[in-house]
């Protein structure tokens, strides 16, 4: 009996629709991209629970004519594309003709449509690939209207891996989110369970829409006007320091009108934005990039989502400098400096009553963390018959509980040098030399400070006399309803203003930037609190940065307290908090025999 088989074409059909179709998401962006290519000057994205139970999208566009819904749900029924040498040149957003073939097989779907000049309107149904013939239907004006609901009943093996409403809702969201930076002279709407979320009417100025769909002060938003070279156009908006995230949720690339994933453009924008931005922030920006079609392919994949753009590395030395130019001689002042870290010599954090709490230390002064215990050990460097790297960076195991004291001896009679690029404090012990990571540090005695407060229930609060406002974007305002109750056991007490703002009434005493810290928990993952300590480390991790200058007392309380912590060797993410350089690897380097 033969073994190899032709699958029957509903199977087909589905493996095809897995690899367009993955969430609702997905459903969001093709059938927003059909609206745009038809022309439409409106476009409403409405969702019920994330997507799962309803998608439909409206819009006033060209529609289509009764005699081609027979074929639109065809595999590769497109009308944009003629020929092969159509895809060296194209320009629309959709082109594969897959994307309806694909939704209306995993899905049921209802299309109706009336076309421009047409007076009649028609309706057609789809349930799992299986088509019913096109009826007669009532409809205001031109245009289409999609709805797709029950996406995934016939795939349920798909059906189970989507996640909750909330964080389908935000994946659909941060596709919707791109077009309406593209065209910020086109009406959208987005709905969730009946409930407005984005009302954005058209405007003339990219930083308007920018600013208004992404909570933005406009006065913070860099406007980027064409600039060329040779082929090439850029142009966009880019934040000033003023705009500070925690993620990189507000980045947004487009090449020849199409929202990408450009690992290469992203990795040379943020890289220039380090010049104006500290480590562990990230900056807002949107790029345009104008690149004549035939130098971009953007057939890699059937979501369209990747591009392989040629000459990356003249383009991207382009995007650098014109950036760095832009932001160097338009970019704003920062308007309110934070300190990363200031030490008040007799104040510990848990007597200081101000609102901006720094966490203090002063010499002398006893920890309130439990004795050391040993955990951990920085191995023995010069082992081995390596070329020396190993002797520079020291790695972290398991040793015995002896040598853990030796060194955590050796780390307490060290004598301070100073501070290396505000960044490394340098002890001087025997023939070592300690390099500490300042932020790293910092870090893990926050964290381990943290736990244990979430672990006992007794978060030490610092109550605000005045409240700090948040302006939330409004995704972020329809996380914060859902994780508020989790958000209030972890310390950071709001309520909503109105206008898409919340009041931050209290924070955690230990977490010095609140507002960093709010917003980088203000996430689908805020729901998961049996895991505090990645809570902790998401809280932490906003808090604290490199960059500020400590004298050696307070650079000296800071390694005691290190030393207190019970895994004193990384930080909450895994990084190394010091090394040691021993004298023998420096006598190598300079060529010393003795």
């Amino acid at each position: 009996m033969p073994k190899v088989r032709i699958l029957p074409s509903d199977v087909i059909a589905r493996i095809a629709a897995g690899e367009v179709v993955e969430r609702p998401a997905s459903v969001v962006k093709e059938l927003m991209e059909n609206s745009l290519d038809a022309g439409a000057s409106m476009v409403e994205v409405h969702l019920a629970s994330g997507g799962k139970t309803l998608i439909q999208v409206r819009d006033n566009g060209s529609g289509i004519p009764r005699e081609d819904m027979a074929e639109l749900f065809s595999r590769h029924a497109t009308s944009k594309i003629r020929s092969g040498e159509d895809l060296e040149s194209i320009l629309s957003l959709g082109f594969r003709g897959e994307a309806l073939y694909s939704v209306s097989s995993v899905s049921e779907l209802t299309l109706k449509s009336r076309a421009e000049g047409l007076g009649d309107a028609w309706e057609i149904r789809v349930r799992g690939g299986e088509r019913e013939a096109p009826v007669p239907v009532a409809m205001p004006g031109q245009g289409t209207d999609i709805r797709v609901e029950a996406i995934f009943f016939n795939t349920p093996a798909r059906q189970k891996f989507l996640k909750s409403d909330t964080t389908e809702f935000d994946q659909a969201a941060a596709v919707f989110l791109p077009y309406a930076l593209l065209y910020p002279q086109k009406h959208f709407v987005l709905t969730h369970n009946g409930r407005e979320v984005y009302a954005l009417p058209p405007v003339v100025k990219g930083a308007e829409r920018a600013a208004k769909a992404l909570a933005l002060k406009a006065e913070h938003i860099i406007t980027l006007d064409s600039v060329r070279n040779g082929d090439v156009r850029i142009s966009g908006l880019l934040g000033d320091m003023n705009i500070a995230r925690p993620r990189r949720d507000l980045q947004f690339v487009f090449v020849n009108g199409r929202p990408v994933q450009s690992k290469s453009v992203l990795f040379h924008l943020n890289d220039v934005y380090r010049l104006v931005m500290p480590e562990g922030v990230h900056p807002f920006f949107v790029l345009f990039l104008e690149i004549p079609p035939q130098e971009v392919d953007v057939n890699i994949h059937p979501a369209k989502r990747e591009v392989r753009i040629k000459d990356e590395a003249r383009i991207g030395s382009f995007i650098r400098r014109t950036i760095e130019q832009a932001l160097m001689t338009r970019g704003g002042a920062k308007q309110a400096a934070a300190d990363i870290f200031r030490f008040e010599p007799g104040v510990m954090p848990e007597q200081s009553g101000l609102r901006s709490e720094r966490l203090v230390f002063g010499p002398g002064q006893r920890s309130s963390v439990p004795p050391f215990t040993p955990a951990a050990s920085l191995a023995s460097p010069g082992t081995g018959t390596g070329t020396g790297t190993d002797d520079f960076f020291a790695l972290t195991e398991q040793l015995s509980a002896r040598r853990d004291e030796t060194l955590k001896d050796r780390l307490l009679r060290a004598r301070f040098l100073g501070t290396f690029i505000r960044k490394y404090h340098l002890f001087e012990e025997g023939e070592g030399l300690f390099v500490v990571d300042q932020h790293a540090a910092q870090e893990r005695i926050l964290f381990e400070l943290f736990s244990r407060q979430m672990s006992s229930g007794s978060v030490e609060l610092e109550r605000l006399l005045v409240p700090v406002v948040i302006r939330l974007s409004p995704r972020e305002l329809l996380l914060w309803e859902d994780g508020k109750p989790q958000l209030d056991a972890l310390g950071f007490e709001s309520e909503l203003m109105g206008e898409g703002a919340v009041a931050l009434q209290a924070h955690p005493r230990l977490i010095r930037a609140p507002e960093a810290a709010f917003r980088s928990l203000l996430s689908d993952e805020v729901k998961g609190l049996s895991d505090r300590d990645r809570l902790a480390r998401r809280a932490c991790r906003a808090s604290v940065m490199a960059g500020e200058v400590m004298h050696g007392d307070e650079a000296r309380e800071q390694l005691k307290r290190l030393l207190a912590c019970a895994d004193p060797f990384t930080c909450p993410h895994g990084r190394p908090v010091f090394i040691e350089v021993k004298g023998s690897f420096l006598d190598r380097q300079f060529l010393r025999t003795s």
